[in-house]
């Protein structure tokens, strides 16, 4: 969709809206002089953890505006995320959050839950987004924490502290800031890196873990096309190695998109919009927020969903309908339902069978000559770790 289509789109316009259930982009149908907002939102099922039963929400949680360096009003941004199929959002403008009282009554009228942020963080460094923190926080030097005591910037551990004890969740923003696996800086600008390179962490970030100040990482910035550390990695540019971390450290994990232009022109334009896929008990802003707390997220960009293995494994379980069927004659069958929107790729653990990748609403029948006691099925683009897929074990069927 090209900017001026875009334009149109997110003009205002009265709440007379179609919601589609397709795995394509937002468009526009123009009736008269009206034009009419389609929702793309593809549903995705409930998810079992333990006894609990959660509803599956698609978020984005780092959204700029005219308010920093954003293109876009608040209210446009909402009725853009509207189309785009999210359900939650937070604008998060670097320094300041004033977007949000302005864009809070457009959310409400299209149903869209809008959570408090800000971006910040030290002073030509780390860049942090802020969530959820109460409307009275006063922000001091926004961006521009400084690493030691005692110069004219407040100092980045002070402000740190008030931002959380003002019930701000903090995480880390395209995390480029440190050294690559070769004692090299990871530079904010040129072109991407490539693995095995890992990032240093900082002693700012290894302060606020230990602390447990620092709630959440980005795996993925959709916005971020070259520089800022980057990683081309499996056909995409991504942060493997924050996967890594929130594996180590037990973050939340985010794929957000950063936008700054409108979604349709903004960094990896070409691919689909990243979300952070949330289960919730409840959709409001408050269940929004534990399920953030409590870690219940998995990133999904690039036909790749990212997460640690305690959410992504009740998910592709929600997923996916496995029916494994062995005969007394040794051969059998196996056949994968996909009941969500998300394609998967199945790999057969010691079978000498291609990988079968079965699309959203899907389902794959594959026969097996000599099927094995137990199947292992490797779902490669489901990642628990930078360099390893979730496993599944099905016995048969009798």
């Amino acid at each position: 969709m090209d900017g001026d289509a875009m334009k149109k789109l997110i003009a205002p316009i009265p709440l007379v809206s179609l919601v589609l259930f397709v795995p394509l982009l937002a468009c526009v149908a123009v009736a008269g002089d009206e034009a009419l907002l389609v929702r793309t939102a593809p549903a995705f099922p409930d998810v079992l953890v333990g006894p609990q039963r959660y509803a599956v929400l698609r978020g984005d949680f780092h959204i700029h505006t005219p308010y920093s360096d954003g293109k876009l009003t608040p209210a446009e941004r909402v009725r853009e995320a509207w189309a785009y199929g999210y359900d939650v959002i937070a604008i998060t403008d670097h320094r300041n959050f004033e977007a949000y009282a302005e864009a809070l009554p457009v959310a409400k009228e299209f149903g869209l839950i809008l959570i408090r942020g800000m971006e910040t963080g030290l002073h030509e460094m780390e860049h942090l987004v802020a969530l959820g923190f109460a409307a009275d926080y006063v922000p001091r030097d926004p961006h521009s924490w400084a690493d030691a005591e005692g110069g004219p910037r407040v100092y980045y551990r002070e402000q740190w502290r008030r931002l959380t004890d003002a019930g701000g969740l903090v995480l880390y923003a395209h995390p480029h800031v440190g050294f690559n696996g070769a004692g090299a800086w990871a530079a904010e600008t040129g072109e991407p890196l490539d693995p095995p390179l890992r990032h240093r962490l900082r002693e700012p970030i290894r302060w606020a873990l230990a602390e447990g100040l620092l709630h959440g990482i980005e795996v993925r910035n959709h916005a971020t096309d070259r520089g800022w550390g980057v990683v081309r990695d499996r056909g995409t540019l991504w942060y493997p190695m924050a996967l890594d971390w929130a594996d180590e450290y037990g973050l939340t994990v985010f794929a957000n998109t950063d936008v700054h232009q409108a979604r349709a022109d903004d960094g990896n334009a070409h691919e689909p919009q990243s979300a952070t896929l949330l289960l919730v008990r409840e959709r409001s802003p408050e269940g929004v927020m534990e399920a953030l707390r409590a870690g219940r997220t998995v990133a999904h960009f690039a036909g790749l969903l990212c997460g640690r293995r305690d959410m992504v494994g009740p998910l592709v379980r929600a997923l996916t309908q496995v029916d494994f069927r062995r005969g007394p004659d040794g051969a059998g069958r196996v056949r994968i339902e996909n009941r969500g929107p998300v394609a998967l790729t199945a790999e057969f653990r010691g079978l000498d069978l291609e990988p079968v990748t079965i699309d959203a609403h899907q389902t794959a029948l594959v026969a097996l000559a000599a099927a094995p006691n137990e199947l292992s099925i490797v779902w490669t683009n489901a990642l628990v770790r930078s360099t390893e897929s979730l496993v599944t074990v099905h016995r048969p069927t009798p």
